[in-house]
């Protein structure tokens, strides 16, 4: 079995493939405190509770985007799982072709759902993935990934309207929105951030397309995506595991 594992600045995504079958998913939130000895103690009891044994697993991946956990994360799968550890990165071949200004700018998450993009869809293509930030990216028609934008996530919105405000609540924003309009605060709150973002999101859409100077197909990730994209003009396709199938496309590449 592989073991894929993405580290985001808020949760970190393990998934289990048997050969090209997503088994098992678990996820838990970032802890810049945790020591290697406390990650693998989670690593293990995570897995044990979908019947997955350390020794079960042949093959490690991680794709990182929080520097400061990056070798107390690695130091801690090493101590558990008995195999070659992959980390996305330089010297990792992952079968995207990166022209930006620096390339090694590129999160390591982003180069994943690229390359499951790219396995899958025929450029170009817009990737919006909806995490603690909100980063809308492009793939050229020659599959070449071009660069893109990054906004305020949703969750990281709604928190700083409470927090930087005197007298808005914190609201839940997995509620039914019925109108644009929102006939008290917390319903305008809730309109402002939903359906605010899918504007921002069909906005940029359009501007790409304009800049890339052709249609695209539009992929998009991340929990409060299907959200959001009910309220989209643009049509999304939403992908739910994109990076654990580019985590697995890169292990691939480079485990033959």
């Amino acid at each position: 079995m592989l073991l894929t594992v993405n580290i985001s600045n808020s949760n970190i995504l393990m998934g289990v493939f048997r050969r090209q079958e997503l088994t098992a998913k678990v996820s838990f939130h970032t802890d810049r405190q945790y020591t290697a000895d406390e990650y693998a103690l989670k690593f293990i009891s995570l897995l044990q509770l979908k019947g997955i044994r350390p020794a079960d697993i042949d093959g490690v991946i991680t794709a990182c985007v929080v520097p400061g956990v990056q070798s107390v994360i690695k130091a801690a799968l090493a101590s558990v799982f008995p195999c070659k550890i992959y980390t996305v990165g330089p010297g990792l071949k992952t079968g995207v072709k990166i022209h930006t200004e620096i390339p090694s700018q590129v999160g390591a998450g982003l180069i994943c759902q690229s390359a499951a993009i790219l396995a899958e869809f025929s450029p170009p293509c817009i990737l919006v993935s909806m995490g603690t930030a909100l980063s809308i990216f492009a793939i050229d028609d020659g599959g070449c990934f071009v660069g893109g934008a990054i906004l305020p996530g949703i969750k990281m919105g709604a928190k700083a309207l409470s927090m930087f405000t005197a007298q808005l609540p914190d609201v839940d924003i997995s509620t039914q929105i019925k109108s644009v309009i929102g006939a008290n605060t917390v319903q305008n709150i809730q309109s402002g951030l939903v359906i605010g973002t899918a504007c921002a999101i069909d906005g940029m859409i359009d501007r790409f397309k304009q800049q890339l100077g052709t249609d695209a197909v539009c992929i998009g990730t991340g929990g409060m995506l299907p959200r959001v994209a009910e309220h989209c003009r643009s049509r999304i396709i939403y992908r739910e595991n994109l990076v654990l199938d580019g985590l697995r496309l890169i292990y691939e590449k480079n485990a033959k």
